[in-house]
């Protein structure tokens, strides 16, 4: 097959079994690899079963020292043997799909008055992370909320099947509190999820080990974790899931090369929803007693999501591990 992308930014490549050739690559430098890995990331999403491609032809060896950089292929010796990315790798360079590079503070603890950590970033603004999805033919992407978002917010908290889990329904002024409550949070940033370009859904990332789920979870320093709204009828069902999860997962796990984990804390009545968890790659740790419910500790790993390559859900969603 064939991968080209044209415009300004002219590239053809070819594949066959699982080596990638340079047919033709017109810019030079930064602007080759960002082409480059246009071409690497089309093929592994759209291909879930390549656990690495081969880098075929002389075409690629001037991109050589830029993979070499990144850290996705291996020294001179390798190279010239049969230089291969593997997709583990290639799915841990944050600045693919993140809008701007991750943050990776340097390592300084603080107490906040209830719980000693690593002192965080400030967070962000703006979209943090897009991705194309093939099954749905659209560019799933995160944006950190604003007031502005209030009138869907409110809309959603308002949504019964919302409400079932959230317990959140009422007034648009409640709902512009409960917003303002989680920007001067310091711990947990707001997202608005859109599917090309439409908003459909909230969530919340947060560090766990800040969070009431820290000591029920033996939260690590880089430890994240996510509440989750789907908003829309439209945008529900597995296709869905299964995009914006595992899109979610993969922001918090760029977010920082540290985090190595991460926990959620569903309704230990909700099976369904633990059932599609556990399909996702979570595993169920512990049952616990929150101040607001019981809950269902689930987690992932860093070191089970990105071998198994559960970005995508023909990749081996029935396995669960921690």
């Amino acid at each position: 097959m064939s991968v080209s992308i044209t415009g300004e930014r002219r590239a053809h490549f070819k594949f066959a079994d699982t080596g990638l050739r340079i047919v033709d690559l017109r810019p030079d430098g930064t602007e080759a690899f960002r082409l480059a890995c246009t071409a690497l990331e089309y093929l592994f999403a759209t291909r879930p079963g390549l656990a690495s491609i081969v880098l075929a032809g002389e075409g690629w060896n001037t991109l050589f020292p830029e993979l070499q950089r990144h850290g996705l292929i291996g020294d001179i010796t390798e190279v010239l043997a049969q230089p291969s990315v593997l997709a583990e790798m290639f799915w841990q360079l944050p600045e693919i799909w993140k809008a701007s590079p991750a943050i990776a503070f340097p390592r300084r603890d603080i107490f906040d008055g209830k719980t000693e950590h690593p002192l965080r970033p400030p967070k962000p603004a703006g979209c943090v992370y897009a991705r194309f999805i093939p099954w749905l033919s659209g560019t799933l992407s995160f944006h950190v909320a604003t007031l502005d978002d209030l009138p869907d917010v409110h809309r959603w908290m308002n949504d019964p099947r919302v409400d079932e889990f959230w317990n959140e329904a009422g007034s648009e002024a409640a709902h512009r509190r409960y917003l303002q409550r989680m920007f001067a949070d310091p711990h947990t940033i707001p997202l608005i999820g859109r599917f090309n370009g439409r908003a459909f859904s909230y969530f919340e990332i947060y560090w766990a080990k800040e969070d009431v789920i820290g000591p029920f979870s033996g939260a690590g320093d880089y430890d994240r974790g996510c509440h989750v709204i789907v908003g829309e009828e439209s945008c529900r069902g597995k296709p869905w899931f299964t995009a914006w999860l595992p899109s979610l997962l993969h922001l918090m796990f760029l977010d920082d090369p540290r985090t190595e984990r991460i926990v959620q804390e569903p309704n230990a009545a909700h099976h369904r929803q633990l059932g599609n968890l556990q399909r996702s790659g979570f595993s169920h740790t512990r049952t616990v007693e929150l101040p607001t419910k019981r809950a269902a500790i689930m987690s992932i790993s860093r070191q089970h999501f990105f071998p198994n390559r559960l970005w995508h859900p023909a990749a081996g969603s029935d396995k669960s591990n921690s």
